[in-house]
């Protein structure tokens, strides 16, 4: 079923009453990702044998609605099951959403056929092989949801075998930035993935989605130094150095910097919209990050500047601040005079 459009506060209320998976984007009609967004929503519902509803709402529009679900900037993706909130997205990541997708469904799926064992249904159920290829799906976003994955029993703080937790030891010993799924809390990923990765046993390491096998074979690739340096480490970012070093060439990168939720062209939230605005009309001349398009610098930036929102202002590398702040600033003629400026022709 395709992406149908929302357009009263009883069709969401409705639209969210129902017990089934559905998945509410919080659209702006002035946002080319919103558009990404919905046409990634229908590929994947084409695509994918999974029970799984979607809408999308004007968020401006309604703003009695998406006040009342926190949405801060559009695209917001905000996931249902049962009538309640499960889980959200904000802005265009389209890996995110796939995985998002797969896991609220396929979860919701388990779920109802667990329900089904003890009570009779006249609704269709899936065919085995629909639920095979469901639960592939699930597995498949489950292996790449982080370069490096720790499938075992229990969780990194808490093991709960000796396998895992010498694995655990072994990847902290070189500081390898790793994600962990703890198979005691899903039956269907602790069976399914033995067939999924034709390895019977746990814990199960994967590496850019493939799986790199046990124990004794993490140890003996762990023996290699050429294999681990292409482990991401903590504190590490995509090209290797490190978050603090790449969040000071960003701050630097020019003058005026600002980073906001979209870009100065299409803002994604309101805040952001107005920070635009004032600069645009102070003719300052700035240069954008857009934090929806990468969340290390998004979660990295708030502790780098010891300051948790955003939009926020660099001038010569140093943090001005958030709106209020810069609103204050763009009053003083001595910042004016410090800023870069467009000039008049």
């Amino acid at each position: 079923m395709p992406i149908q459009e929302i357009k009263s506060g009883e069709e969401v209320a409705a639209f969210i009453k129902e017990p089934s998976p559905a998945v509410l984007h919080f659209y702006a009609s002035w946002a080319p990702s919103c558009e990404q967004v919905n046409q990634l929503l229908d590929d994947l519902l084409a695509e994918i044998a999974l029970p799984l509803r979607a809408a999308f709402i004007d968020a401006e529009a309604l703003p009695g609605i998406s006040l009342n679900f926190k949405i801060t900037a559009a695209p917001t993706l905000v996931f249902f099951s049962n009538g309640k909130e499960v889980d959200r997205i904000d802005g265009f990541v389209p890996k995110e959403i796939q995985s998002k997708v797969v896991l609220v469904a396929s979860r919701s799926l388990s779920q109802s056929s667990s329900d089904a064992s003890s009570t009779t249904s006249s609704t269709p159920s899936l065919t085995p092989q629909q639920e095979k290829e469901a639960l592939n799906a699930r597995l498949g976003a489950l292996v790449n949801s982080q370069k490096v994955m720790v499938f075992m029993k229990g969780d990194p703080s808490a093991p709960r075998c000796g396998f895992s937790r010498t694995i655990v030891e072994l990847l902290n010993s070189h500081k390898i930035k790793f994600g962990s799924f703890d198979i005691f809390s899903d039956e269907a990923v602790r069976q399914g993935l033995k067939e999924y990765s034709n390895w019977p046993t746990y814990p199960q390491l994967y590496f850019d989605g493939e799986l790199i096998g046990g124990l004794d074979v993490v140890k003996e690739e762990f023996s290699d130094p050429q294999f681990i340096k292409q482990l991401p480490k903590v504190g590490e970012n995509s090209e290797g150095g490190s978050l603090e070093d790449r969040l000071k060439k960003l701050v630097s990168s020019q003058r005026l910097m600002l980073f906001m939720k979209g870009d100065r062209e299409t803002p994604k939230c309101g805040f952001s919209r107005t920070i635009v605005d004032l600069l645009n009309k102070a003719r300052a001349d700035y240069h954008t990050f857009d934090i929806l398009e990468d969340e290390e610098v998004r979660q990295g930036l708030k502790k780098f500047s010891n300051w948790p929102t955003y939009p926020q202002l660099y001038l010569d590398g140093e943090l001005v601040g958030g709106l209020d702040v810069v609103k204050e600033e763009l009053l003083d003629t001595h910042f004016l005079r410090q800023i870069p400026r467009i000039r008049n022709d």
